[in-house]
């Protein structure tokens, strides 16, 4: 595994309509309820001490899915820097889930269990129909990796799926590792190579904005 890595400061999207509801998105998008546009503004709150202090050797970038885009506005806004600071990169976007996209997870479990049942074996290399494996999803971001800059910092606005690898890769975290991964969605992450550090929302930022908790996690 490579180790000349570039540092990132690594961000979820706030909390979508899907993701209360429960369902895979994806490729698909839904955008962020009031609580997921609070969440955004306690992770800007958290980090805007450092933003402010390493703003000049600072990339930003975000995935092309609306809802990251959403986030990183609110964030763009909370830093008092312009929203296109923020570069697109495609592949920042969201792991495919394919025929799974918009389904629940007792919905893939009960309906499509052949799927589902050969996902569980082989959970980094099978890919669900017009999906995505894990594997896929981590060469991807790596290739991604490869392209950046190792002189400047990188703050990255993206999806569980991709902040899960990308830790993976920082880490060089076992597959069992991986899979146990489970972050909140006001969870932050300073990733420098070998090392990982959760950049949490204090209790008191997310009782004044009035979030619902550190927010959600998801199972895949």
């Amino acid at each position: 595994m490579k180790r000349d890595l570039p540092s990132l400061i690594l961000i979820r999207h706030g909390e979508t309509q899907w993701n209360v509801a429960g369902r895979l998105q994806g490729r698909k998008d839904t955008p962020l309820t009031a609580n997921g546009v609070r969440q955004a503004l306690a992770v800007g709150l958290r980090l805007a001490e450092r933003i402010a202090e390493e703003e000049k050797n600072l990339t930003f970038w975000v995935s092309p899915l609306g809802r990251a885009r959403q986030t990183a506005s609110i964030l763009a806004d909370t830093w008092s820097i312009p929203f296109d600071r923020f570069a697109e990169a495609a592949a920042l976007a969201e792991r495919s889930y394919g025929a799974w996209e918009g389904l629940a997870h007792d919905e893939i479990e009960r309906d499509l269990a052949d799927q589902y049942d050969a996902h569980s074996a082989d959970p980094f290399d099978y890919s669900m129909p017009g999906g995505e494996s894990r594997t896929a999803l981590s060469a991807r971001l790596q290739a991604w990796l490869d392209t950046l800059d190792r002189g400047r910092r990188h703050v990255v606005v993206t999806h569980s799926g991709c902040l899960r690898a990308l830790r993976g890769i920082y880490t060089a975290a076992s597959r069992d590792e991986i899979l146990a991964y489970r972050e909140p969605q006001t969870a932050s992450f300073l990733l420098t190579a070998g090392r990982e550090t959760m950049l949490d929302v204090p209790l008191n930022i997310l009782r004044a904005l009035g979030c619902d908790g550190a927010g959600r996690t998801v199972w895949i």
